[in-house]
């Protein structure tokens, strides 16, 4: 883990919006309600919640670990279970050609295929073990800033929509030069040199 050891690779946001005044309890609370809960031994493909950065096992949060100063630091853990296409194709292909032979016919309607391929994915789904991504976040809220341990677009994904509906913020993607957020002098140095290549 990159935050407590070795390389880090990170996207950084830019927080938007307001936390309420009591953000301490706030944040607690929202942070627990959305830590993460392990698969059941259903058919759910993902799960994905809040971990402790220190012990990604600890999902209590019980001592509010998260808190250093003025920044957030906890993880993001995505468990997803990964059937492969081959291996579901060659299931089903068992599957059929046992009913042909229970049935004593030679042809299978594509209703009963569309069947037994759902019922297949679901057995293999039954079966898989997740596999677990653990992602690590740094949250300046002070400064509204967020560093989170990941370049890839689907953990990018998985984690804007979770953090949107954990903490009632969005999360806009970290762009140095966004006049908005510059100071008036650099802000004025920029567009000097625009107009410059304009001109």
């Amino acid at each position: 883990m990159g935050l407590i050891k070795g390389t880090l690779t990170l996207s950084k946001y830019r927080v938007i919006g307001s936390l309420p005044d009591n953000f301490k309890n706030f944040i607690d609370k929202q942070i627990k309600l959305f830590a993460f809960r392990e698969l059941s031994t259903g058919e759910g493909e993902k799960s994905a919640g809040w971990t402790s950065l220190e012990n990604i096992l600890d999902t209590n949060f019980e001592y509010a670990n998260y808190l250093l100063a003025d920044y957030l630091i906890f993880s993001l853990r995505i468990d997803r279970k990964i059937i492969s296409p081959s291996l579901l194709k060659l299931k089903v292909l068992e599957a059929e050609r046992q009913l042909i032979a229970e049935r004593d016919k030679g042809k299978i309607y594509k209703e009963e295929r569309a069947e037994i391929k759902e019922s297949v994915y679901l057995s293999l789904l039954r079966q898989t073990p997740p596999t677990p991504s653990f992602y690590e976040i740094c949250w300046n809220v002070s400064q509204g800033w967020l560093l989170f341990g990941s370049l890839s677009e689907k953990a990018r994904e998985d984690f804007e929509d979770l953090f949107k509906r954990t903490f009632k913020l969005t999360l806009q993607p970290f762009i140095p030069w966004d006049m908005k957020y510059m100071d008036s002098q650099m802000a004025e140095r920029i567009l000097s040199i625009n107009s410059t290549h304009a001109s």
